[in-house]
């Protein structure tokens, strides 16, 4: 990379504020000719030199006449140069472009020069050119050179040539003039659609594909953007306004010159007369042309030395003081190209490379939508759809699934896998691949293969489709790499001999893994293609890259890997391969998958670290930035978790791919517990911190044993802001998931400890379990509680007292006492319970008939030994989750009830007030019948202002889970959450008699010893806002609809309100989780989602995390996100600027500018922690090992 950049005349890479640029015409082309330029040159280079750092001479020649010069063919393509008004080629022989820092020493540099040019030329044309003291032009409105490759990364790959001519180029020059009349009979706003930004910098979104910015975005291939660097510097001055330039002298450059005619064809559109790019309309270019740009050793002058700065724009010069969090991709390449990184070990330039090429994959968001198109049918004709009723259904999805891989999303001429990105491939990649970009939140696209008739009959029965298969699980990933794909299918087809009661599954098992192999050989071809382009280009060391990578690809069709990389690849494949059949997986627990290829065939550590670099820019490369391009691909059925229809909250996955990976933990084995992590565990974890990502999504298991090495790097990633890893408990958790089995030593413990995270955070037994969930909402049982079983939410005119929806309950004004108000809601919250099992037991099972997943089933222990399928009982584990969302504003509500109404010294209203007050949203919100709006309006507004006094008494009061002391509100919590986990296990293990003979049903289907794994949890994931949605206003002071706590954590602020964060001790907060309902009754875990200030001591840091895997801190999951309010909020107002800003979504790192509003709003009111020791609230003080 830097060889590159320091084969480039120093001039290039100097910014031009002002100077003089000539356009010369040489009277003849002879060699004395070339000689005399080149000393001219030289010398005045040298001048330029000499009054460093702000002045330098760029070169360029008329590509002909150097090729003259020097025995080479320089190809030019000028055909839409030459083909329009719009602008003109003017042709030349050289140009200089004399930057300096004002105009006089320019004048001063070039007396001299000028006069011996003379002799040689028949014309020279001669731009006096400067900046104002702002930068900005276009009447000063506007930033110049804002999105300016100045980071030695992109200057390297998109700049300047490599080759036999490294640090040479190409350019173009225009001087534009502009048409001061046209530009002011636009509006502001209309001015900035136009040029595709705001003054102050903040980019639009190009939906008005006339834009600019739009237009001036082509891309290669691979469909990323390749950059101009562009120098320009404005003229003259319109008649006599001061503030409005003549025009502008245009210069760019690039590295290949077809990008230029590439650029100018789509600035122009289809119509010659009418400009695609409205900017183009008020503008007219009066000469230029294409040159090549020679490299410093080529003209003898000074080349760019590595000790020179490269300038970066002010604009993009913002990121957090503690050396780890970076803000945006422009500062991110930056600092790390420059090797300015806090900790010295900045990726690789490999692998730089590909995080510039990454960063513009995902910037070319803000100017084009990529939405995959639907895929035609398996059968294709309507005719042939009935006919293929006759083939079982799983055969059909193994055939989908054979299409999908085979053809459609990897052949090398696939249209559609080109266009959707799907056959990216860059010849410094070490792991090839795409992840296609389908997400919870989106949705995915996949293969249809059910008639119409069966479509309706599905729809009508269970509102599922071919769209259905979640994923959201762990595949066994290990049982890939240790047998290899030839000998899994070799396996399957013993069984099948063996087996004829199965072959319908082991028949689409076999396909589905053929489809896999027919992956890695079309990515094979693909990567023999690259090599042959690299070789083309004299790339030697790209092109042995992928040759090495087409030679284990075709090795991993058949045979297990044999190294470390092998076994990278194909995990990576067959990760690949589940998401592009629309299972949506996470990757379990890499580091003890990938250690013994390491420890058996050593590599040196930077060569392994790099490999692991590679797998997290593959699994981030894509990513949604614009939350206006959405394209949402969801079906009624799509993402059936629990076997019913599957519409969900969407809007906070956007970018959730569930792609987890979990580190660390105790090894999968009985007996005295061993640590697992190793030295895969560390480079994953400086991966995180290092690649600014947000998937893979981390997931660290800690424990007592945990090394201090593991510690360290865990709180490191975490101050880089990614909002990992999260941090689980083993001890806590392996209890609970060994306890969690309705029998009796059903879990065994290594299968306890062998837990992974799913897609999101809950931890699954690896390889080994299928996955239901289903929510019960507590504040709903509360608000049955209060409102005679109805949820007042949709009380009003139509509903009237609300949706009834459970048992009547007395009146309010006849619950006498908190105690018998606890009872009530306890049994409202029974009720919820039961129907919440008894959806997810009649809806068992009924994904088989319709969207199996013979594919995933492959990997996931006991389908292949019971040849069932994995949505047909054919996993080792079944596992179901009841999930209570809104703890925190549930226990904060039901003190705020006995504070408000019950406390003889606090009480101020009666129940059947405060349900009124209620169900009026707190006075914001008067509906009839509950208020004559026919009164005065006086009248009915001082009932709101009393309303509104008891919200200001409620959101006064003490909150659980912030470190408060009282011992009331400690209480009501512990008994609520002892409740949730009593009532969530009791009627499923002791079934209650309306469920017992639906799991004697299932029983009798499956096997006698058919038994469920029961884990209870916390969790809204990034649901939070669609749970608040469906909630009238409660009594902690929310407000009717706003969003609920995020997943187990302590309640934001009202979002309502301005965020104004309290800083508590993060010791403090954590001794409300306390408690064994929580640590180990909550199998599923329950998330405590908090967040840090960037500035939060990485030593206090370390301490936490210690205390926290030694268990002395309460909880068995917590996520830290660190981020400042004021970060939160610039990033709100300008996402390109802050655009790797990241935040905890759940179990997964979202871009925190890419959320809609209701999600920003909500991460700036949560809950900040600051830095602590435990205290004489009931925690230890430890020695520090560290």
């Amino acid at each position: 990379m830097n060889e590159i950049l320091e084969g480039a005349q120093r001039g290039l890479l100097i910014r031009s504020l002002f100077g003089q640029i000539l356009t010369i015409h040489f009277k003849n082309s002879l060699e004395s000719t070339h000689k005399s330029l080149i000393n001219i040159v030289q010398d005045l280079a040298a001048e330029a030199d000499a009054q460093q750092p702000r002045c330098g001479l760029l070169v360029g020649v008329s590509p002909q006449l150097w090729g003259k010069w020097n025995n080479r063919i320089i190809p030019i393509s000028d055909k839409i140069l030459n083909g329009t008004d719009q602008w003109m080629n003017t042709h030349g022989d050289v140009f200089i472009y004399l930057k300096t820092h004002d105009f006089k020493t320019a004048e001063q540099l070039l007396e001299e020069p000028k006069r011996r040019l003379d002799g040689l030329a028949k014309d020279i044309e001669c731009v006096v050119l400067g900046k104002r003291h702002d930068s900005r032009i276009v009447g000063g409105r506007y930033h110049d050179g804002i999105t300016n490759p100045n980071d030695a990364v992109t200057l390297s790959e998109d700049i300047l040539n490599r080759g036999d001519h490294k640090g040479s180029s190409f350019a173009f020059t225009q001087r534009f003039v502009f048409d001061w009349e046209a530009i002011m009979s636009n509006t502001s706003d209309s001015q900035n659609q136009i040029v595709g930004r705001r003054p102050d910098g903040t980019i639009l979104s190009q939906h008005a594909i006339r834009g600019h910015v739009h237009r001036a975005n082509v891309r290669d291939s691979n469909a990323d953007q390749r950059k101009l660097l562009r120098q320009a510097l404005p003229f003259g001055r319109d008649g006599h306004h001061a503030g409005r330039e003549e025009g502008i002298m245009f210069v760019a450059l690039c590295n290949e010159q077809q990008r230029f005619e590439d650029i100018l064809q789509n600035l122009l559109g289809t119509r010659k007369d009418d400009p695609a790019d409205q900017l183009m309309q008020m503008v007219s270019g009066i000469g230029g042309s294409y040159w090549y740009v020679p490299a410093a050793q080529e003209l003898g002058v000074s080349p760019f030395q590595a000790g020179d700065a490269l300038y970066e724009h002010p604009h993009w010069k913002v990121s957090s003081s503690n050396g780890y969090l970076f803000y945006n991709f422009q500062d991110y390449l930056h600092a790390m190209g420059e090797k300015r990184y806090r900790e010295g070990d900045a990726p690789s330039p490999r692998l730089l490379s590909l995080i510039a090429r990454t960063f513009n994959h995902w910037r070319d968001g803000w100017v084009h939508n990529h939405h995959f198109p639907r895929l035609p049918h398996l059968a294709g004709s309507e005719v042939k759809k009935k006919e293929m009723e006759a083939i079982p259904i799983p055969t059909r999805k193994a055939m989908a699934n054979f299409e999908t891989l085979t053809d459609l999303f990897s052949a090398p001429d696939s249209k559609i896998a080109q266009e959707m990105g799907l056959l990216r491939n860059y010849p410094k990649e070490l792991l090839v691949g795409v992840v296609p970009d389908f997400t919870y939140g989106r949705g995915k696209e996949v293969m249809p293969y059910l008639s119409k008739d069966e479509e309706l009959s599905f729809w009508l029965k269970k509102q599922l489709n071919e769209f259905s298969s979640m994923g959201h699980i762990i595949p066994d990933l290990n049982h890939v790499v240790r047998n290899g794909l030839g000998n899994m299918i070799t396996d399957l087809e013993k069984r099948l001999h063996r087996d004829g009661s199965h072959t319908t599954f082991y028949n689409s098992a076999i396909t589905s893994l053929k489809g896999v192999q027919g992956y890695l050989r079309n990515w094979a071809t693909i990567a023999d293609k690259s090599a042959a382009r690299a070789r083309e280009h004299k790339e030697a060391d790209d092109a042995d890259n992928m040759a090495d990578v087409s030679d284990r690809l075709r090795r991993l069709v058949d045979e297990p890997p044999k190294s470390f990389q092998d076994a990278v690849q194909l995990i990576y494949s067959f990760h690949c391969c589940l998401h592009l059949v629309g299972e949506l997986t996470s990757l379990g627990r890499l580091d003890q998958m990938l250690w013994p290829f390491l420890e058996k065939h050593p590599i040196p550590t930077d060569r392994a670290q790099e490999i692991i670099d590679c797998l997290f820019v593959k699994i981030g490369e894509n990513a949604l930035i614009d939350r206006t391009s959405i394209h949402d691909y969801i079906t009624c059925g799509t993402g059936s978790i629990n076997g019913g229809w599957g519409n969900f909250s969407q809007g906070g996955g956007l970018n959730q791919w569930g792609q987890q990976v979990t580190l660390g933990g105790y090894k999968a084995a009985d007996g005295e517990p061993q640590d697992g992590c190793n030295p895969v565990t560390l480079l994953f974890l400086k991966s995180a911190r290092r690649i600014p990502v947000n998937a893979p999504s981390i997931m660290l298991r800690l424990n007592k044993y945990t090394p201090a090495d593991v510690i360290e790097e865990a709180a490191k990633a975490l101050l880089s802001g990614g909002a990992q890893p999260g941090l689980f408990n083993d001890d806590k958790l392996c209890k609970g998931l060994l306890d969690s089995g309705v029998r009796k030593d059903h879990v065994k413990v290594e299968w306890a400890r062998d837990y992974a995270a799913d897609g999101c955070f809950e931890p699954l037994v690896a390889g080994a379990t299928e996955f239901a969930f289903n929510n019960i909402m507590p504040l709903l049982a509360l608000e049955q509680t209060l409102n005679e079983g109805a949820t007042y939410g949709a009380a009003g005119p139509n509903h009237l007292r609300g949706l009834k929806t459970s048992f009547r309950s007395p009146l309010a004004q006849t619950i006498k006492s908190f105690e018998e108000l606890q009872e009530i809601f306890l049994e409202q919250l029974r009720w919820l319970t039961i129907q919440s099992y008894d959806y997810m037991l009649d809806h068992y099972g009924n994904l088989a008939d319709v969207c199996p997943s013979p594919l995933l089933s492959t990997v996931i222990d006991g389908c292949v030994e019971k040849g069932r399928d994995l949505t047909d009982g054919g996993a080792r584990i079944h596992m179901i989750a009841p999930l209570f969302p809104g703890i925190a504003n549930t226990i904060d509500s039901l003190y705020a009830i006995w504070k408000l109404v019950y406390d003889d010294e606090s009480a101020c209203a009666t129940l059947d007030e405060l349900r009124l007050c209620l169900i009026n949203d707190w006075g914001f919100g008067m509906i009839e019948p509950y208020t004559d709006l026919q009164l005065a309006a006086t009248e009915a507004e001082q009932h709101g202002d009393r309303y509104k006094e008891l919200r200001t008494a409620s959101l006064a009061l003490p909150k659980w889970g912030t470190g408060a002391a009282d011992s009331m509100l400690q209480k009501i919590g512990a008994d609520f959450l002892d409740s949730v986990v009593r009532i969530s296990n009791s009627v499923i293990r002791d079934p209650h008699p309306l469920l017992a003979p639906k799991l004697e049903r299932i029983r009798e289907k499956y096997g006698a010893d058919f038994d469920f794994v029961v884990t209870t949890g916390g969790a809204t994931f990034e649901g939070y806002t669609g749970v608040g949605l469906a909630c009238g206003a409660s009594a902690d002071g929310r407000r009717k609809g706003m969003p609920v706590a995020s997943d187990s954590s302590p309640a934001p602020s009202a979002q309502d309100l301005p965020p104004e964060p309290v800083f508590r001790n993060i010791y403090g907060v954590m001794k409300s989780y306390q408690q064994d309902a929580v640590e180990y009754g909550m199998a599923d875990a329950a998330p405590v989602d908090l967040t840090i200030a960037e500035d939060f001591p990485l030593e206090d840091l370390r301490h936490f995390i210690k205390d926290f895997a030694a268990g002395w801190v309460g909880g068995n999951l917590i996520t830290l996100t660190c981020a400042d309010l004021k970060t939160l909020q610039a990033a709100s107002k300008d996402p390109e600027k802050y655009g790797l800003v990241r935040v905890r979504m759940g179990g997964w790192t979202e871009f925190y500018p890419t959320s809609f509003p209701e999600h920003q709003d909500h991460h700036q009111r949560r809950p900040m922690v600051m830095p602590g020791r435990p205290d004489d609230k009931g925690y230890e003080i430890q020695n520090d090992d560290f």
